[in-house]
């Protein structure tokens, strides 16, 4: 059908919405007509639809109407490994001989379609073929994207369309969904390390009133504390530090608004906004802050320097408390782990409490931020850190 839409030839096709059929059913809510009125997407100095050449589809001639011919032509292909790997490469190929750095490896991100969306498997990647290469597959809650909502009692695997209901399992299905795209860097990739290529929520929510839905993203400063966007922000860090993850949050759009969103294809999923500021003075404590939205969950505690393989790195943002656990593994550090903790969970060192389970720590006061620097003794194998805002 996009291939006739091409050529401006009208077509009947599926209009899905953000609901019940689509998720759970994979259904249209109904059918339209779409018709380009002749119009082509070709330039007019071209030959047209590539795969009209190739013999895919025609015009027939009788009816002017489009009629398949092989309708087999792109079965069979098996996407990752005949089509993105060889593209891959070649990029790849073409990057590095340009590389001017003699002592900085260049690292390739990998990012295929998101594992819901994948019709083929995720292709065996091996260092030979594709050196340097990062797993960079992206990752969102989908139905908190689509529908723009975020409800703690129910979602949708979107992986086989089944209901899930109560927090502790759509908590439960998203570690595992994330635990998977982890694995993938480590079986299918000659144990690559994983960076989440994309990861985000819609700031743009929909609010019911005693009337109607609106879809709103007001009155979410960097104070917030209860909002959906909030919760819907926390889970999605609370999902990724279960499995040890660095990620990228999309997005920050410096000249974002409520009117235009992130200025592209209608998203609104930026963390910063012009309309969200509280017009802070630069000496304010917090000013560093003004004009993100539901700052909270994502301006959070977290281990940046780790003297061992970490076990747990994680944020509980419901009762402010940073834990940190991490064993031993053979390499002697002349430096000590250290903890960033932003100013915006705790103004003083008296607001923190801390407890180590053996050696010794320090805090280090910056103007917007603490760091804390621990150094474990060699009594143990395992240590933990722990820091409770007060």
């Amino acid at each position: 059908q996009g291939m006739c839409l091409g050529e401006g030839h009208a077509q009947l096709v599926g209009d899905f919405s953000n609901g019940f059929m689509q998720h759970v059913l994979g259904k249209p809510d109904s059918w339209v007509t779409v018709d380009p009125m002749g119009k082509k997407a070709w330039n007019s100095d071209s030959n047209g639809c590539i795969w009209k050449q190739a013999g895919v589809w025609q015009t027939n001639p009788q009816t002017s109407q489009p009629a398949l011919l092989l309708p087999e032509y792109f079965a069979n292909v098996d996407f990752g490994t005949e089509c993105y790997l060889p593209f891959a490469k070649e990029y790849a190929d073409t990057m590095r001989s340009v590389w001017k750095s003699k002592t900085q490896e260049l690292l390739i991100f990998v990012e295929l379609p998101p594992l819901e969306f994948s019709t083929t498997p995720f292709p065996e990647i091996s260092s030979s073929t594709l050196p340097g290469a990062i797993n960079a597959t992206h990752w969102y809650d989908g139905v908190t994207l689509f529908t723009r909502s975020f409800k703690t009692y129910f979602s949708v695997n979107t992986q086989n369309h089944r209901p899930v209901f109560g927090y502790k399992k759509i908590l439960k299905m998203h570690v595992s969904q994330l635990g998977e795209i982890k694995q993938l860097g480590n079986e299918k990739m000659d144990k690559a390390p994983t960076l989440i290529g994309e990861t985000g929520i819609p700031y743009d929510m929909i609010e019911s009133t005693t009337s109607k839905l609106i879809r709103t993203s007001k009155s979410i400063t960097f104070r917030d504390t209860s909002s959906q966007q909030l919760a819907a922000m926390n889970h999605t860090m609370t999902c990724l530090e279960k499995n040890l993850l660095s990620f990228t949050l999309w997005n920050y759009t410096s000249d974002h608004s409520d009117r235009d969103g992130d200025i592209w294809n209608g998203e609104n999923l930026s963390v910063y906004s012009e309309d969200h500021k509280c017009g802070l003075e630069r000496t304010d404590s917090y000013y560093i802050y003004d004009g993100l939205r539901a700052a909270r969950a994502f301006v959070r505690p977290y281990a940046q320097y780790i003297t061992g393989t970490p076990i747990v790195n994680e944020f509980d943002m419901a009762k402010g408390k940073f834990r940190l656990v991490y064993k031993l593994n053979g390499i002697k550090y002349d430096v000590p782990s250290e903890i960033f903790v932003p100013k915006l969970w705790c103004l003083k060192k008296a607001d923190m409490k801390v407890s180590v389970s053996d050696g010794k720590y320090e805090v280090e006061d910056d103007d917007r931020w603490f760091i804390l620097k621990y150094w474990h003794s060699m009594s143990s194998a395992e240590h933990s850190v722990e820091i409770r805002m007060i």
